[in-house]
């Protein structure tokens, strides 16, 4: 696992143009007056339950410090599998190491008050998109909380370091004890939800109605950690060529503009009252078509004609009437 806290980081930190606003909170423990720290474990500065609450991994992988190299230890809670937005957390603690000499002496930027100590972002050579904010406990002791902005958005880099800010603070001296903790939008896994959550995919298309198609009997499929877990397919029967097989799935717990292999030119459609969404494109013998049902769950059929791309869109087209009278009311 990669860490993001290095040399070049802790020596090349960039000046943010003195910035000094303060956001609620209150102040930091007074340098030099704070606790004497023994032994460096930013690991312990987060429970199982923040870091479920934050929706990173548990427990995190620590690299040791390096005192000659001015490069406190640190620890890395790496991003949960299937969070749609989720980034890594990382925080650090040094022994022995004052703020000033790690940062080498950058102007401090924002400031934000947070779990009873002042914390202070400051730039870094790694750009807007990652987030470093630091605060002090004594003149040699500084705890240093990281993370990145998802996707291309470097308004959001501070957004999971001010989350787990509170979570760090109530494992420090003087730190605000029992902490509400709210994970960052998108930075922990859908839950499934909707009309859909019990709904049997095969159910979707009756044996009477899959009959014109002269497609194989319905088969439940499972889907990839990062697909849907719910499916069905029916087997086409005229071989390598023709028909492809018709696959549906149900998604319970992945945004629309999330869902995989939405590929091709999108051309909505009301069918029955109900909104579908076309997707295919010229070259291309798959046709997929998809019905949002909330915000988190819809229902894709996938199939094309392998032998006339013309064709690809023919079942699609026939089945998303039947399709759309099966799905349960919202």
């Amino acid at each position: 696992m990669r860490f993001r806290n290095s040399v070049v980081l802790g020596l090349a930190v960039l000046a943010l143009g003195g910035c000094t606003s303060t956001i609620g909170g209150s102040a930091s423990p007074v340098p030099g007056q704070g606790p004497v720290i023994t032994k460096a474990d930013p690991c312990a500065l987060l429970s199982q339950q923040q870091a479920d609450e934050l929706g990173v991994r548990y427990p995190g992988k620590e690299r040791p410090a390096k005192p000659e190299q001015k490069v406190p230890a640190v620890c890395r809670f790496s991003e949960l599998e299937d969070a749609p937005d989720g980034v890594a957390l990382e925080v650090s603690q040094s022994l022995n190491l004052s703020a000033v000499d790690y940062y080498a002496g950058a102007l401090p930027g924002e400031k934000f008050g947070i779990g009873g100590f002042t914390w202070t972002r400051y730039a870094t050579v790694l750009g807007p998109s990652y987030c470093s904010l630091a605060t002090e406990l004594d003149a040699k002791t500084f705890i240093e909380i990281s993370s990145d902005a998802p996707g291309d958005d470097n308004s959001k880099a501070c957004d999971l370091a001010k989350a787990a800010a509170p979570a760090i603070a109530s494992h420090l001296p003087g730190g605000q004890q029992d902490p509400q903790i709210t994970a960052p939008p998108g930075q922990k896994p859908l839950e499934p939800s909707g009309p859909l959550v019990n709904v049997d995919p095969c159910t979707l298309l009756k044996p009477e109605q899959v009959a014109p198609f002269n497609l194989q009997p319905a088969r439940p499929m499972n889907g990839s950690s990062r697909d849907p877990k719910n499916g069905c397919q029916w087997d086409d029967t005229d071989g390598d060529a023709g028909k492809k097989a018709l696959d549906l799935w149900v998604y319970t717990a992945t945004k629309t503009e999330d869902v995989p292999g939405l590929e091709g030119t999108p051309a909505e459609q009301v069918v029955n009252g109900r909104k579908w969404i076309v997707y295919s494109a010229a070259d291309s013998p798959i046709c997929v078509a998809l019905m949002p049902v909330t915000e988190t769950s819809s229902i894709k059929i996938d199939t094309g004609d392998l032998t006339d791309k013309a064709k690809a869109c023919e079942i699609p087209q026939a089945v998303m009437p039947l399709v759309t009278a099966n799905v349960p009311a919202s």
